[in-house]
């Protein structure tokens, strides 16, 4: 019997005596006295005092990927060529169009328009009808660096501008004979910069961000007058259809539709510069170094400021009222000189 009590009973002392190591020294058993104190940790020793865990080194930020400076989109390394396309009844439909980066329609004699098509990213096979150049462009193209000009021909001072001027003439006056001349020479612009050395694309001063900017007004079919005719742009499916005296603008040849993700509105100052064509009508130099008002439409949307210039070799910034840059969507533009 005695035996089985003392069986009984030893748990009991065990589970005392650990609960009392495990509460730490000063601590009075259940037989009396005290367990000794814990030794306290060594501070030279432990590691769980001297060793600091190293920080974690911040991830470095990513670089922005390049965009294109035309675009907004993919860096293309090809030349910029640029085009003097007619734009008057007798030329439509004109063809290539539609694969232009960039348009400007500038005026000439007689309050008509010419096109101005930049083109860098994609080059047609088949482009035209291509006219002559005029006092404008010499002043315009160098801001894309040192581009090639298509063209039909020039008066004499024009042409002397031309020379002097950041820019690759190329003379062309190849014929579409199921065309009426002077409306019908086409070239083959894919071609021309294979064998002409134009210069590369360098940044023009615009900037290109994805998301619409704050601000702004809802302006879904803006509208730009040059000279006697009327540019309108209907947004639909994120994008501009361009019309020009209420007619879209086809290809003759693919059918394809001209859209556009910008619109760009140039406010500049028009002024003889001294040439006039065969039936004597000034003509009409755009002027696009100095200032003036800016409207950009993208998203439907549009936003007001300031475009300036400083010289014809400098970029153009296109900036709000507090001096920060206007953002294009990343695509295709179409520039109007409004005067």
């Amino acid at each position: 019997m005695a035996r089985w009590v003392w069986k009984r009973k030893r748990p009991a002392i065990v589970v005392a005596a650990v609960a009392a190591v495990v509460i730490g020294g000063g601590v009075a058993l259940a037989g009396g006295g005290s367990a000794p104190a814990a030794p306290s940790a060594d501070p030279a020793s432990s590691p769980s005092v001297t060793a600091s865990a190293s920080p974690k080194p911040k991830p470095s930020p990513k670089a922005a990927k390049p965009t294109d400076p035309l675009t907004g989109g993919k860096v293309s390394d090809h030349e910029v060529i640029a085009a003097k396309i007619e734009n008057i009844a007798q030329a439509r439909p004109q063809v290539g169009l539609s694969q232009a980066d960039l348009v400007v329609a500038e005026e000439v004699e007689g309050a008509q328009t010419r096109l101005v098509a930049v083109f860098h990213t994609r080059f047609p096979t088949r482009l035209g009808p291509v006219r002559s150049a005029r006092s404008t462009d010499a002043q315009l193209l160098p801001l894309f660096g040192r581009p090639g000009l298509v063209y039909s021909g020039a008066n004499s001072r024009v042409q002397r501008t031309i020379d002097k001027a950041s820019i690759t003439p190329i003379f062309r006056a190849t014929r579409d004979n199921r065309r009426v001349a002077p409306h019908n020479v086409f070239v083959d612009l894919m071609s021309i910069a294979a064998s002409e050395k134009a210069g590369q694309a360098r940044d023009i001063g615009w900037t290109f961000a994805a998301a619409t900017p704050n601000g702004g007004s809802t302006k879904p079919h803006p509208t730009s007058k040059v000279g006697h005719d009327t540019f309108r742009f209907d947004y639909g499916s994120d994008r501009y259809t361009v019309r020009w005296n209420g007619q879209r603008y086809v290809d003759g040849d693919s059918g394809a539709v001209t859209k556009v993700d910008n619109v760009v509105v140039l406010r500049v100052h028009n002024h003889p510069d001294g040439n006039r064509d065969v039936l004597g009508s000034a003509s009409v130099m755009s002027d696009t170094v100095g200032s003036g008002a800016v409207t950009v439409y993208r998203d439907g949307r549009s936003f007001r400021g300031t475009w300036s210039r400083k010289s014809a070799s400098a970029p153009m910034t296109l900036r709000s009222a507090d001096g920060e840059d206007i953002p294009l969507a990343p695509g295709q533009t179409w520039v109007t000189l409004q005067g």
